[in-house]
């Protein structure tokens, strides 16, 4: 996962077996805690397909969703996160694990925390596969940190899209659209199929 630049853009391209080895590798630092948790809930959309794999990791028979919408597109957000599916259980007196993919500047996990607070939790863990330095919110478990933009395997449609209309927007031409999204680590036909799909 050796992050690429492209128009002063670090992305780095996580493949299915380094998500599967980070959510084992956060997983231990959890179960090595002894922390013990009634429910885990997932940060939608990003926290809410690996919620599963931490689930029987952490033999939690319980998982819940919020949705909280920050990000926009690539490096752009929202003024503040808004929470647009609320909790959908009573989670008064629980042991609360939040898990999302990813935290960036840290204002989708706060205010988790106060939401899930306000709704009577006993107590709450924060947890997440990447977490960038510079957040201001530092989670209880970390898989590990990077600066790069990380794309996951599971938007490859979402992020080719996206890609494709910035690195547009920048000048560069359809076919060396193409070869940049490949060497990135999307497979060529993923690329072929999505490219020219909106």
């Amino acid at each position: 996962m050796n992050p690429m630049t492209f128009h002063d853009q670090a992305y780095e391209f996580y493949s299915w077996n380094s998500l599967g080895e980070d959510i084992f590798e956060l997983a231990k630092k959890i179960i090595k805690s002894g922390k013990k948790y009634d429910r885990i809930i997932a940060l939608a959309k990003g926290g809410l397909t690996f919620s599963r794999s931490l689930v029987d990791y952490l033999d939690v028979q319980d998982v819940s969703s919020i949705q909280i919408q920050f990000y926009t597109g690539i490096g752009t957000t929202h003024k503040t996160p808004v929470i647009t599916q609320s909790l959908p259980v009573s989670i008064k007196d629980e042991n609360i694990l939040i898990f999302d993919d990813i935290v960036d500047k840290g204002e989708t996990m706060k205010l988790a925390v106060e939401y899930l607070k306000f709704h009577g939790a006993k107590s709450i863990s924060t947890s997440t596969l990447i977490e960038k330095p510079w957040s201001t919110f530092k989670s209880d478990f970390v898989a590990r940190s990077s600066e790069a933009w990380v794309i996951y395997p599971n938007e490859i449609r979402e992020t080719i899209g996206i890609l494709k209309e910035l690195w547009e927007e920048k000048g560069d031409s359809p076919d060396i659209i193409k070869e940049n999204l490949v060497k990135l680590g999307f497979s060529r036909p993923e690329v072929e199929l999505f490219l020219d799909l909106k």
